[in-house]
C-alpha cells in the first residue's frame, strides 16, 4: 500500500525498499483510529499530507488527517465512518455562577470521543458553514455557560440580529440589541465606546489584565450573519461597522471584550479581519475553498473535508478546528439546543427589564 502511494523509498545502491514503519495503533471508536508512524529518512509531513487522498482511498477510509507528533513520527486520524451518529445533548445549564469556567466553555464533541472545550474569555470567535449547518448551536452552547452570570451582571450581551430570526429569544437578557441597520451601527459603535471606556479605567486603576467583576464585566458582542453588516449589506451599514470591527477585534480581548461572529460566506471581501479570531470553526461548506479561507493555508489537505459533510438534517452541528498545538484540523460536533434549552438559558439569565439599554429593533 505505501508503495502504492508512493511513500517508500529504494536504496539507490542495493536496490532495497524502505517502507515507512508503524509504531502504534491507537482506536478511539469504531469509526475512528490513529496510525503511529516512523517516516523514511527524506521524508516530511507535507509529502504524507499530499498523498492522504491516496491513503484514503487504499485504506479504505472516508478521511486521514496527518499530525505532527516530533520528528520523524506522525499521526494519521483515520475515519472510516461517520463518528457522530447522535446528537450531541448539552449539561445541564449551570445555575451558579461560581460553577462557571469561561477559559474552558464546553461546546460539543470530538471525533476521538472526547468533549470539546475551547475559552470564550478573552478570545474573539468566528463561526462559519451553509444554510444548516448548525452555526448557532455553537453560540448557544457559550451563552447557556454565560447564564448565570448574565444574571449576576458580571457579562452583557450585545447582540447584533440583522435576520431578526433565531437570536430574538435573547431580546429580554441582552444589554443591547439591534436588528434594524440603524441600530447595528450604534450598538456595534457603542461596544467600541465601552471597551475605550474601559481601557481608561484600567489605565486609571494602573492595571494591565482585565478581571471580570460586576464594575468590569465581560461584554460579549454576538453578531448573527457578519456577511450581511461587513459585505453585501446596506454600504451606511457596512461603512459603520467597518470602521471600528478591526479595533474591536484588535484590541478588546485584553480590555473584557469578546466577538461571536457567524458567516455563510468566508470570503475576503466579506471579513477582512478572519485572522485576528482565534477560534474559527469551519462547519459544512458548499466550496473546498471556503475551508483554507477559514481555518487557515492546507488545511483541507490535512484532512478538513467540511466540503464533503453531507448537506442533510443529521449532519447539522458537524465541522472542524484546529488544535492549536499541533496545527491539526479536528471534526468535532457541536451540542444541540432546541427550544426548552433556549427558554432556559433566558429564565436563568433573567435580567430586571428596567436595568435593560435595549436599541429597539
Amino acid at each position: 500500500m505505501m508503495e502504492a502511494c508512493n511513500l517508500v523509498t529504494v536504496h539507490r545502491t542495493t536496490g532495497v525498499i524502505n517502507v515507512p514503519r508503524i509504531i502504534r495503533v491507537r482506536s478511539h471508536s469504531p469509526s475512528t483510529e490513529t496510525v503511529y508512524v516512523r517516516l523514511l529518512l527524506g521524508q516530511t509531513p507535507k509529502l504524507w499530507e499530499e498523498a492522504a487522498e491516496a491513503l484514503a482511498v487504499a485504506l479504505g477510509a472516508e478521511r486521514i488527517g496527518i499530525e505532527r507528533i516530533r520528528p520523524q513520527v506522525i499521526a494519521l486520524i483515520v475515519q472510516r465512518s461517520e463518528p457522530f451518529t447522535q446528537v450531541v445533548v448539552p449539561p445541564d445549564l449551570p445555575t451558579d455562577a461560581e460553577a462557571v469556567d469561561l477559559s474552558r466553555v464546553f461546546l460539543g464533541e470530538t471525533e476521538h470521543g472526547t468533549d470539546w472545550h475551547a475559552p470564550l474569555i478573552g478570545q474573539h470567535w468566528l463561526i462559519t458553514g451553509a444554510t444548516g449547518s448548525g452555526k448557532n448551536s455553537i453560540t448557544w452552547m457559550a451563552l447557556r455557560a454565560c447564564a448565570p452570570l448574565i444574571r449576576d451582571g458580571l457579562v452583557r450581551l450585545h447582540v447584533v440580529n440583522p435576520k431578526g430570526t433565531e437570536l430574538n429569544a435573547l431580546r429580554p437578557v441582552a444589554h443591547r440589541y439591534a436588528e434594524s441597520d440603524g441600530d447595528i451601527v450604534d450598538v456595534v459603535q457603542g461596544f467600541w465606546s465601552t471597551m475605550q471606556a474601559r481601557k481608561q479605567v484600567l489605565a486609571e486603576q494602573g492595571r494591565r489584565t482585565f478581571a471580570m467583576s460586576r464594575e468590569t464585566p465581560l461584554d460579549v458582542l454576538v453578531v448573527d450573519e457578519l456577511g450581511a453588516v461587513t459585505g453585501y449589506g446596506d454600504r451606511s451599514l457596512t461603512k459603520g461597522v467597518q470602521a471600528v470591527l478591526p479595533l474591536i477585534l484588535s484590541q478588546s480581548r485584553a480590555l473584557g471584550g469578546s466577538v461571536i461572529g457567524a458567516l455563510q460566506e468566508p470570503t475576503k471581501d466579506v471579513i477582512p479581519q478572519r485572522d485576528l479570531f482565534s477560534l474559527r470553526v469551519c462547519l459544512r461548506a458548499t466550496s473546498a475553498g471556503h475551508v483554507d479561507m477559514v481555518l487557515g493555508d492546507d488545511m483541507r489537505r490535512r484532512g478538513a473535508l467540511a466540503d464533503e459533510i453531507p448537506n442533510v438534517p443529521e449532519s447539522a452541528g458537524i465541522g472542524f478546528v484546529v488544535r492549536q498545538r499541533s496545527r491539526t484540523p479536528v471534526r468535532v460536533r457541536a451540542a444541540y439546543c432546541d427550544d426548552t434549552d433556549i427558554a432556559d438559558l433566558v429564565r436563568v439569565a433573567g435580567w430586571p427589564h428596567s436595568e435593560l439599554t435595549t436599541v429597539a429593533g
